[in-house]
């Protein structure tokens, strides 16, 4: 059931088993995957259209490097950021899906500030029915499972391997979500609904209210047997810092709330060209392309396992960008026009191009990054406040000496690899570029409440009701496009909200 909270009138209080804040794919899974089972409110800040006035409660301020900011990294409205999702997939737009690495879930010493709480293993159920709900192939990321003629991957080098991203739409994922979630006559998904404080019982063990805000209008109540922020990495920090209530903050025992701020950033220092013209039809595998099941596919070259064991470089995952020898606009004009809608889009395509190496310079190599969680990345409130008069947030974050030292230690070594197949140079050692929009870590998870600000079931330390989803809770976040993630632990913490077992 939709419903625009413009349309309640002041002090209206609605009463609900769930409520969920945040209406993005981590909010969306959740409703979804509980309705029919239990009474929920799903709040979204948005409407179910892009709104000037909803995403400006998306402003803060920004201390240390630079960064696209909290505006452009962010989004309000029904489906969240998976509204500006900018990877195309056949003509619409998507995203990259890979789960985590098991070396990311625990890497014994080997990582600051401890592990998961869990593995791989424990997920890999959850997982695969976050496969189904992204509208994905079978949940396999291995390159042997998606061989094809034309397409085989290069021979692993001992030090990287070949692995696959899968690509879905934004479509795939969240229409369906919706549908389920409007249809459901036990879910209100009220727009138009931000959450401006949690309200703790005396005893302050327990939210027993959420203040919400609507434009216009004068605010109201939620009461909930339980509650849980999927609002984002930025913004479940926020709310939680908002809770301070002269007692310290809920789930801060550890002092870790709103710390450990991590992103994806993305360096394309590396180049590598043809020694000859084959390079660019054995690399095909590395190129978008169709499965013959059905799947994008696109080619990696990761990391092994034995490279992460011995640590020194943070976990990364290549992909091959085509580099077109003259600007796009002039090799568009000098080509056939039958031959033009095989330009690459975003640098793939080439390998549906005949004579690439007459339109190509070889290949920009992206590597995506694992970033570490630094405890002094962080988000905290700002004294400005926003239009409905709560503090905005202020993220601190910073590319530091050891990210730079890892990032160093890892080009070294990718081009070290990649000289078996082709010529390469590091053309640009500036920063990378971390602007993947990938938030994660503020209220990370682990089983100790004096090393983490969630447990193992995403219950906020010290509360019993208050629930944390998304990519917040992450205690590493490895190089991996977090959504796949997001909805596989949503799915747990469905399943444990339900009392089932796994």
């Amino acid at each position: 059931m939709l419903l625009d909270a413009r349309r309640f009138s002041g002090g209206t209080t609605l009463d609900t088993d769930v409520c969920i804040v945040g209406a993005g794919p981590a909010g969306l899974v959740l409703a979804a995957e509980l309705a029919g089972r239990c009474d929920l409110i799903l709040l979204e800040s948005g409407g179910d259209h892009d709104e000037p006035d909803a995403q400006a409660l998306n402003d803060g301020d920004l201390i240390g490097h630079e960064y696209a900011g909290l505006g452009a990294t962010r989004h309000r409205q029904v489906g969240g950021t998976s509204n500006i999702w900018n990877t195309p997939v056949d003509g619409a737009a998507g995203a990259k899906y890979v789960p985590l690495d098991a070396l990311d879930f625990h890497r014994g010493t080997a990582r600051p500030f401890g592990n998961w709480p869990f593995g791989l293993t424990e997920l890999h159920g959850d997982y695969v029915r976050a496969q189904q709900l992204c509208g994905l192939g079978s949940f396999s990321y291995d390159a042997a499972a998606w061989v094809q003629a034309g397409r085989a991957p290069w021979a692993d080098t001992g030090a990287l391997v070949s692995r696959v991203y899968q690509l879905g739409t934004r479509h795939a994922l969240s229409a369906p979500l919706c549908t389920a979630v409007e249809r459901a006559t036990d879910v209100r998904l009220c727009t138009h609904a931000t959450v401006i404080a949690l309200r703790r019982d005396a005893a302050r063990r327990r939210v027993t209210r959420l203040s919400v805000a609507t434009p216009g209008g004068a605010p109201w109540d939620v009461r909930a047997s339980r509650v849980v922020l999927a609002a984002g990495a930025v913004e479940n920090a926020r709310l939680l810092l908002l809770t301070d209530d002269g007692a310290g903050c809920a789930g801060n025992d550890s002092g870790w709330l709103g710390r450990g701020f991590m992103e994806h950033p993305r360096d394309s220092a590396i180049v590598l060209r043809p020694r000859t013209s084959e390079l660019y039809a054995t690399a095909g595998f590395y190129d978008l392309h169709h499965s013959a099941s059905d799947t994008w596919i696109l080619g990696r070259l990761a990391l092994d396992d034995s490279v992460l064991h011995a640590g020194g470089v943070p976990n990364a995952s290549a992909t091959l960008l085509a580099r077109p020898r003259a600007p796009l606009a002039t090799v568009r004009a000098a080509m056939p026009a039958r031959g033009r809608r095989w330009l690459p889009a975003g640098g793939h395509g080439w390998s549906r191009r005949a004579h690439a190496a007459r339109w190509f310079d070889g290949f920009t190599v992206l590597l995506n990054v694992e970033h570490l969680p630094h405890p002094d990345n962080r988000v905290t409130l700002g004294r400005r406040r926003d239009a409905l008069g709560v503090p905005v947030p202020v993220l601190e974050w910073r590319w530091r000496p050891d990210d730079q030292r890892g990032l160093d230690r890892l080009r070294a070594l990718v081009a070290a690899e990649l000289g078996r197949v082709g010529r390469v140079t590091v053309e640009d050692a500036r920063r990378p570029d971390p602007n993947a929009h990938h938030h994660a870590g503020t209220t990370r998870m682990h089983d100790d409440p004096a090393l983490g600000v969630v447990d193992r079931d995403a219950r906020v330390h010290g509360m019993d009701n208050l629930y944390v989803a998304g990519a917040s809770i992450f205690p590493t976040a490895g190089f991996a496009n977090p959504v796949l993630t997001i909805v596989a632990l949503t799915v747990r913490l469905a399943r444990h909200l339900l009392g089932e077992s796994a």
